[in-house]
């Protein structure tokens, strides 16, 4: 299933993400993450989906990914104090990661930094960039045509299993898949 705002709401809530478990789940992951060298993705986002991106980070988390998202692995950076040297920081962490998700939202629509991750990891991390569409009913993407060129994530139950995986999926042809752990170890997408 392509994630929609109304899922990722409903899991937040089982999830227990809300202010006080914030502190609970960036505690954890900076504990964790702030000790890897490597992670399995880069996720590019709008700092305006907080709450979202916190339940993402717990969705791949379950899913057993280690993810890299700049305000709880970077706490340093200054948002409002930005240069070369925070591009600089970037551009490392990127190298340091198997991939990029590109976290579309309609709140990415106005990011200056993010479709420059998006390229700039495209190149960088042989071609292991991709988008996870985060679908509302009003949100377009005129102007953003280039995403197009990028595979996309699914969110979906591995059959037969009670447990949710993260597939990679080709955007002009459905039927070519696989595992995204298995595309960051550079599988190919496979016709099934």
């Amino acid at each position: 299933m392509i994630l929609t705002n109304e899922f990722l709401s409903r899991e937040s809530v089982k999830r227990d993400i809300s202010n006080a478990s914030e502190t609970r789940i960036l505690n954890e992951n900076y504990a964790v993450f702030s000790q890897k060298e490597s992670y399995d993705l880069f996720i590019s986002h709008s700092f305006f989906d907080k709450k979202l991106i916190l339940t993402l980070i717990d969705l791949f988390n379950n899913a057993d990914y280690s993810v890299y998202v700049d305000w709880i692995n970077d706490k340093t950076l200054d948002r409002n104090n930005v240069s070369p040297k925070t591009a600089k920081v970037i551009k490392n962490r990127i190298s340091d990661c198997k991939g990029l998700s590109y976290i579309a939202t309609g709140n990415i629509t106005n990011s200056k930094w993010c479709p420059w991750e998006l390229g700039l990891a495209d190149g960088m991390l042989n071609g292991r960039s991709c988008i996870l569409p985060v679908m509302e009913e009003t949100v377009t993407f005129k102007g953003l045509e280039y995403l197009g060129l990028y595979p996309f994530i699914e969110y979906e139950k591995v059959r037969n299993k009670n447990i949710y995986e993260f597939w990679v999926i080709d955007q002009g042809d459905s039927s070519r898949y696989v595992s995204l752990r298995n595309w960051l170890n550079g599988a190919t997408l496979e016709r099934h």
